[in-house]
């Protein structure tokens, strides 16, 4: 994907890999199993959007129905820099997300346990995010709170399976996109990255 790995970030990546296993025989992280496509869908996915937007340096980034991590924490692995919140709605989820910011060492990141809806409700959630990230998330949440969440240039990053449809949301206006296919065979993949002209 042309994203650059450091030895460090794979040995955080295999420790995430790792807590990512065990927990999902106890509770349904990712119906994935095979050990090369968690890798491949779930990590180098995550991380393709790095090879289309400069995300500045600092940028503060809120991850959308993050689930077991993605993208977000892959994105903080290899951009430290970074300033991540992520947002789960499920609780055993959130419990595995805290488990991982935990045993990663992760600065800078915080969970949220609720839904789009309820944290752009939070007074003190409003205009503070330069991108917001979504994945296996339906478009229509993103683009109905979304606007609210971001400063003014803000921009989000969409993971979708098929180029994003210009005319469906004329408030968001669609700033680049590249589609690509996964290693190995797993499946053809859209980053669209839009921006909300009427938050």
């Amino acid at each position: 994907m042309g994203v650059p790995l450091q030895p460090e970030h794979v040995t955080r990546f295999m420790t995430y890999f790792r807590h990512l296993k065990e927990w999902n025989r106890l509770i349904n992280l990712t119906s994935i199993q095979d050990d090369r496509e968690i890798i491949v869908k779930h990590f180098v996915d995550s991380l393709a959007c790095l090879s289309v937007e400069s995300i500045g340096k600092g940028s503060r980034i809120v991850d959308i129905g993050s689930g077991a991590g993605f993208p977000g924490i892959p994105l903080k692995i290899v951009r430290d820099d970074l300033q991540i919140t992520l947002v789960e709605p499920v609780e055993k989820k959130v419990a595995f997300l805290l488990s991982v910011v935990g045993l990663l060492r992760l600065d800078r990141v915080s969970v949220y346990c609720g839904t789009i809806k309820q944290f752009a409700a939070h007074e003190t959630s409003l205009k503070k995010f330069d991108y917001i990230t979504a994945r296996a998330l339906r478009t229509d949440e993103i683009f109905e709170y979304g606007g609210r969440l971001m400063f003014e240039n803000g921009k989000a990053i969409l993971y979708l399976t098929k180029p994003y449809d210009r005319g469906s949301r004329p408030e968001w206006a669609l700033v680049t996109e590249r589609e690509f296919d996964l290693p190995m065979g797993f499946g053809h993949r859209v980053i669209s990255i839009v921006r909300c002209l009427a938050p």
